[in-house]
């Protein structure tokens, strides 16, 4: 089994998992999923303003949509994606390599020019952006970025300062294996956050951790697996 763990609006925890055949969703309220994840913290992805009954019958009418579990497209990677988006209206950051599922953002979800600000447990972000948009088809994801701007303080867990911007970043992956991206970035910043550590310096520079391995500058970089 396979879950997806994400924060609602007043501390609902969604998890969905299953087989090949059948699927399930289980619901708990707090900071962290009854599976254990979240105990340690996370990372901010975005702020919403979905209340609990809202967030309840999204996540109902998403498991009668989607009630058979498959490995590489209906599954917790896919349900985790459209959830948050939902929660967001599309306001988020995310920039994590999916291993495998079946999304596709619209035309109309690329350009959103809106930004969100955030400070809890030791993580303060303030996230600006003109567009992103994704499109995954099983192990195989596009992504593209415009106008990401994102100014970070980490306290724990985790540590550092971070100055994130992206004029422009397309990228491909095949899974968490292997992917590569090309744009124009001076991302800045050293420390750990979301599962890494990293320092760059005006877009060169590099991190290493849950993510594997990234290996970065100002147009450009490469990542793989590390395991």
């Amino acid at each position: 089994n396979v879950e997806a763990h994400l924060l609602g609006s007043s501390g609902i925890n969604a998890e969905y998992g299953g087989s090949h055949k059948t699927a399930s969703i289980s619901r708990n309220t707090g900071y962290a999923a009854s599976s254990g994840a979240g105990e340690l913290g996370g990372e901010i992805v975005g702020v919403t303003e979905k209340t609990d009954s809202e967030i309840d019958r999204w996540i109902n009418a998403w498991h009668a949509k989607h009630d058979s579990y498959e490995l590489l497209s209906e599954n917790c990677q896919k349900f985790a994606f459209e959830f948050m988006v939902w929660l967001t209206d599309g306001n988020y950051k995310c920039d994590h390599r999916p291993d495998a599922r079946e999304v596709l953002t619209t035309d109309s979800e690329f350009i959103n020019n809106k930004g969100f600000a955030r400070a809890e447990d030791g993580n303060a972000i303030a996230s600006y952006g003109l567009g992103q948009g994704q499109a995954s088809a099983g192990p195989f994801n596009l992504g593209a970025k415009v106008g990401q701007f994102n100014a970070q303080a980490v306290a724990g867990p985790g540590f550092g300062a971070f100055a994130d911007a992206d004029l422009v970043r397309v990228e491909a992956s095949l899974g968490n294996i292997v992917g590569a991206h090309a744009g124009l970035n001076a991302n800045t910043g050293v420390g750990a956050r979301n599962g890494n550590v990293e320092a760059h310096l005006l877009g060169f520079g590099g991190k290493i951790g849950a993510d594997g391995l990234e290996v970065n500058t100002p147009i450009g970089g490469v990542n793989c697996s590390l395991m």
